[in-house]
């Protein structure tokens, strides 16, 4: 197992964590977490140093994040989603948060993803919407039947899974004339992240019972599923969910992250596990980010979903 430098954040939110959003080009790390706080932190890899910036306290609890680089002349820009539906510009100098006007989400933004000068969001009451960052507004607009789970764009392709094992993909950018393709999930069970290769050739999709599947646009052949965070004991055998995924950029490289505690290394290209992380804690591995520098690892206590 190869040797790695681990720094422990310090002043992080002791409610569970919702994203992870790293800024490698400007050193610095975003945190979300359910009592609604925001916390930006300032890293340095090299001194292995990681010091709380700011911490913004929203009224409802903060699902997603995500970080928009607009062209031109204007600057990286925050967005999160809370559990209202409401999608949220981050104002770091003003220490507040602006709602996106004529978002039509009732219910949790769960997952954000940028594409250009646009976030697009989807949420639990399916609505999958664009919105323009240099006007503040929503220009893309669609209702999709079920919950939305998870989403991520790449290149010139977005990809969303909802629940009852519903994938779709757009190819980018965002056409109000065009519906979406609808596939097959790889799962049998509930999807828990969904991530587009890195070439944009595919993506890749975790469930909750302990399963990744990767699947292609063009060749389905190539398609393949695998297990992991499993307990095998000598008369059962335990089976986590796959909460988090993560690629190394430009590679096929992949991290998942389980409520076993564990975080695996896997080569898509070999289909073989590369190595297993060190445990950090008991917790549930619930986000992970990585830039090719540096891997973000986010555990949190989720017992509360098996202990209501």
């Amino acid at each position: 197992m190869a040797i790695h430098d681990v720094v422990e954040v310090a002043e992080v939110s002791e409610d569970y964590i919702s994203d992870v959003v790293i800024m490698g080009s400007l050193r610095k790390l975003i945190v979300t977490a359910w009592n609604g706080t925001l916390s930006l932190y300032d890293y340095n890899e090299q001194d292995r140093k990681v010091e709380l910036n700011t911490i913004l306290q929203h009224i409802f609890p903060l699902l997603s994040c995500c970080i928009v680089f607009p062209s031109g002349d204007y600057k990286p820009e925050i967005y999160c989603g809370d559990v209202q539906g409401q999608v949220l510009l981050v104002d770091l100098e003003l220490g507040k948060f602006i709602p996106v006007r004529g978002n039509a989400a009732q219910l949790g933004i769960s997952s954000l993803c940028s594409y250009k000068d646009q976030v697009i969001c989807g949420s639990w009451d399916g609505f999958l919407q664009g919105i323009d960052c240099r006007s503040q507004t929503v220009v893309y607009q669609q209702q999709l039947r079920d919950k939305i789970l998870s989403i991520d764009a790449q290149k010139d392709k977005l990809v969303v899974a909802t629940t009852n094992n519903a994938v779709f993909w757009w190819p980018l950018p965002l056409n109000t004339n065009y519906l979406g393709v609808e596939v097959e999930s790889g799962l049998k069970f509930q999807t828990r992240c969904i991530k587009l290769t890195p070439g944009g050739d595919g993506y890749v999709s975790s469930s909750l019972d302990g399963r990744v599947a990767v699947e292609f646009f063009q060749d389905d052949t190539k398609k393949f599923a695998f297990r992991c965070h499993r307990m095998n004991l000598a008369d059962t055998s335990f089976v986590f969910p796959v909460n988090a995924l993560a690629f190394i950029p430009n590679s096929s490289i992949l991290y998942t992250g389980g409520s076993d505690g564990c975080v695996s290394c896997w080569n898509l290209e070999t289909r073989k596990k590369v190595e297993q992380l060190t445990k950090f804690n008991e917790n549930s591995v619930v986000r992970l980010d990585c830039d090719g520098k540096v891997l973000c690892v986010a555990t949190s206590d989720d017992s509360f979903k098996t202990n209501a």
